[in-house]
């Protein structure tokens, strides 16, 4: 890992890019205004769409613009920093789905769509070529022997659900393997926080639909700062002893508002709002460093973020959602 001072010039360029985030005043503009096609020229002035060649109505296909910008994304921080490493550990999470969607769609006999994500570290057709191939020898050792699980569990029990939980549990190892590499604490904490609101997630839905047992078991994420005895003791006990079990640590408040949530409208879209809010404001704290691969990360993220919240008012505005529902549904903005 390179020392602080090597980011000097890679921040510097960070803080003239994220002024072009979108705040809360343009969301709001987005989310106020009369359809999809006047919310997508908001996107336009703001940026999006400068690299595409067609800047006409793209309203339908919004999707397509939200892959190009953030492939720009990966591009612009392996470009301002030679460490691209340190996103890598982000980016395999786009390995890991691409690998789920070939897999499956090979699988069930489907095609694959337009589900691929052309910003992971390896390219799609790479990976769909290993796949067709079954030549998994230039992969991560992780990956490789992932799939490998996948293809002898499914040939086995023609469970697609299985192909899931291998691989979601792999990614996650395979990041915190890259993480304890590059040995930055920063990242550590960053990947720890979202293994802990992960298994929590898992945790409740499971709960809720009273699967637990063997089957909790499997889907729990390895790493985190949560002892997993914790979700595993508290499988047949009540919510308030979950809640008990957790008290006094980082994500009490947030797991007391998103159950308190869940209770009144019964579902777990509000936690998953609070844990998105609860990482962006985690990374807010080291926004102005100056020094240091922090702000890096910090933007890294807070773009992830802006992607999503456009993809939310998309989503409305395309199927005439009330615009108070659209705000309800918004993370916390980084700017």
């Amino acid at each position: 890992m390179p020392v602080d001072n090597n980011y000097a010039y890679a921040i510097g360029r960070i803080r003239v890019i994220e002024k072009r985030l979108l705040d809360k005043a343009k969301f709001d503009r987005m989310i106020d205004s009369k359809s999809p096609v006047e919310a997508l020229k908001i996107l336009f002035e703001a940026g999006y769409g400068e690299t595409s060649a067609d800047t006409g109505d793209k309203t339908f296909e919004y999707e397509k613009l939200l892959k190009e910008e953030q492939k720009n994304l990966y591009r612009l921080l392996r470009e301002i920093t030679d460490e691209s490493e340190v996103f890598d550990i982000f980016l395999l999470r786009n390995d890991y789905h691409n690998i789920k969607v070939i897999l499956k769609s090979e699988f069930l006999g489907q095609e694959d769509g337009n589900n691929l994500l052309n910003s992971g570290t390896l390219s799609t057709s790479y990976i769909k070529t290993a796949i067709r191939e079954r030549n998994f020898e230039d992969l991560a050792i992780t990956m490789r022997e992932a799939i490998e699980e996948c293809i002898d569990t499914f040939n086995r029990i023609h469970d697609p659900q299985q192909v899931d939980l291998i691989l979601d549990k792999a990614c996650f190892w395979h990041m915190s393997e890259l993480a304890d590499r590059i040995g930055h604490y920063f990242i550590k904490d960053v990947l720890n926080i979202i293994i802990d609101l992960t298994n929590i997630n898992i945790f409740l839905r499971l709960k809720n639909l009273n699967i637990v047992g063997e089957f909790l078991r499997k889907s729990l994420i390895s790493g985190g700062v949560i002892d997993k005895n914790i979700f595993l003791e508290n499988m047949e006990s009540d919510i308030e002893g979950f809640l008990e079990s957790i008290k006094g640590s980082p994500y009490e408040n947030v797991c007391r508002a998103g159950i308190d949530d869940f209770i009144d409208k019964g579902s777990l879209t509000g936690f998953e709002k609070l844990a998105d809010n609860y990482v962006i404001n985690f990374v807010k704290k080291v926004k102005y460093k100056t020094l240091g691969i922090e702000p890096l990360i910090g933007y890294f993220i807070a773009k992830e973020n802006e992607l999503k919240n456009v993809r939310i008012i998309m989503v409305g505005k395309i199927n005439n959602i009330a615009p108070d529902i659209i705000r309800e549904r918004m993370r916390e903005s980084y700017v």
